[in-house]
Parts: C-alpha cells; sequence; structure tokens
C-alpha cells in the first residue's frame, strides 16, 4: 500500500559516533511517546542499530502532528539530543506480526533512507518532506527551515520556559509557576518568538487541508486521505 512515512533519528555531530546512554534514552523517549499513537501508525521499527525511528502514519497531518508531538515532548526533557526527520510519501508492507514494532519494508523507505542521508551530510538542516507534488514539497521544507531557525535558536537555559509558554500563553502563571519575575518572563516570550513558533506550526498543520482541497478542485473527486 502507499503512504505517508516518518523517519526520525539523533542528529550527530560530524565524526562523532552515539554513546550507548544516547541510544538508550532515544529507545526509551520514542517507547513512551508511541502508546498515544498507536491508532495512526500503521506500523513502525527501530532500524540502523537502534538510532533511526520509522513509523507508517495514517495521514500527512498526523505525521506532522507526531513529529511536532516528538519535538515539543523532547523541549519538555530539556533536549537531551536533538532529532533530525523526513517525512515522505511511498509504497510499504507490513509484515503480519503483533508489538510496538513490527517492522515495515517497501520502496517507500528506500526514498525514506535517501532523504535521511542527505540530512546526515548536512550541518544544519533538520527536516526533509518529500510529498507527491514538488511545489508543496518546497513549500513545506520552507515552512520547517523557519520552524527550525525558531526553535534551534533556544538555549538549554531556555528549554523549559519555551515549553510553557508553548502550551500556556499566559506569562504570568508561567512565572508563577516557574518562580521567576512576570515582567521578565514577558520579555523571554518575546526574545524567543513563541508567537512566531506558533504561526509556523499552525501553518504546517493546516498545509495537508489545504492540499486536499486544492486537489478536489481540480478533479471533483473525492480527495483522498491526508
Amino acid at each position: 500500500m502507499e503512504c505517508y512515512i516518518l523517519t526520525a533519528e539523533i542528529k550527530q555531530a560530524v565524526h562523532r559516533r552515539l554513546d550507548p546512554t544516547e541510544i538508550k534514552q532515544f529507545i526509551n523517549f520514542i517507547e513512551s511517546i508511541l502508546p498515544k499513537w498507536q491508532n495512526l501508525l500503521y506500523s513502525n521499527s527501530m532500524f540502523n542499530l537502534n538510532k533511526e525511528f520509522e513509523c507508517a502514519v495514517a495521514s500527512l497531518k498526523a505525521g506532522f502532528e507526531l513529529l511536532f508531538q516528538l519535538e515539543e515532548q523532547l523541549l519538555s526533557r530539556e533536549r537531551p539530543f536533538i532529532l533530525q526527520y523526513v517525512i515522505t510519501y511511498g509504497d510499504i508492507e507490513v509484515p503480519k506480526r503483533k508489538g510496538m514494532f513490527r517492522g515495515i519494508v517497501g520502496n517507500g523507505l528506500l526514498k525514506a533512507d535517501i532523504r535521511m542521508q542527505k540530512l546526515r551530510e548536512s550541518k544544519d538542516d533538520r527536516f526533509n518532506i518529500e510529498i507527491k507534488d514538488r511545489v508543496e514539497s518546497l513549500y513545506l521544507n520552507g515552512l520547517f527551515s523557519l520552524y527550525q531557525m525558531i526553535c534551534d535558536s533556544w538555549s538549554p537555559k531556555d528549554y523549559k520556559l519555551a515549553y510553557g509558554l508553548i502550551f500556556l500563553w499566559d506569562y504570568k502563571l508561567i512565572a508563577k509557576g516557574m518562580n521567576k519575575d512576570a515582567a521578565l518572563v514577558w520579555k523571554r516570550r518575546k526574545a524567543l518568538k513563541i508567537r512566531q513558533y506558533d504561526i509556523c506550526k499552525e501553518l504546517i498543520l493546516k498545509t495537508p487541508e489545504l492540499i486536499v482541497k486544492k486537489k478536489a478542485s481540480r478533479t471533483n473527486e473525492k480527495p483522498p486521505a491526508f
């Protein structure tokens, strides 16, 4: 079957190997996130000596939502590692085997692996999106570049504050909960560009709906599930 595939792996510094502790942290992190997403995943696997996670998602929007969930949960844990992501579209086969990590195979994974290799060779990029339409892919990659520019500009000391502000706009409540000065938190909210983060995330999540509407208006047919 054809579907969207999300791949995530730890972004390594050039000429540096991951130690077993980092790999174990990554596995535990993925296992802690997946249970609440099982109804949106066709299958999922750990590959490349447990340094890479691959899953077939029920829709493009589900892939984006899972990606943001991974990013924001890492932020809440003060980002013990940084992830890089590929989302692509292609054929997969799901083995008839039960369990959280059931495995997937198919040409779609080859496309995802090629895209991930490009990210491994990149010093800067963490996101690579390739869907069926080239223009839409370029648009999404541009949005993710803006998203990355914002969240990767945060320093480790700001991770918990940024996480709190993403989910609770009231800076006074955040300040009270973190025992910080309210005026300082208000200034940090602006400096961290939380509003721009929210806008960028919302644009990405709305894109699948816009793609469906565009395709439906072209063909007057019932649109596919995105």
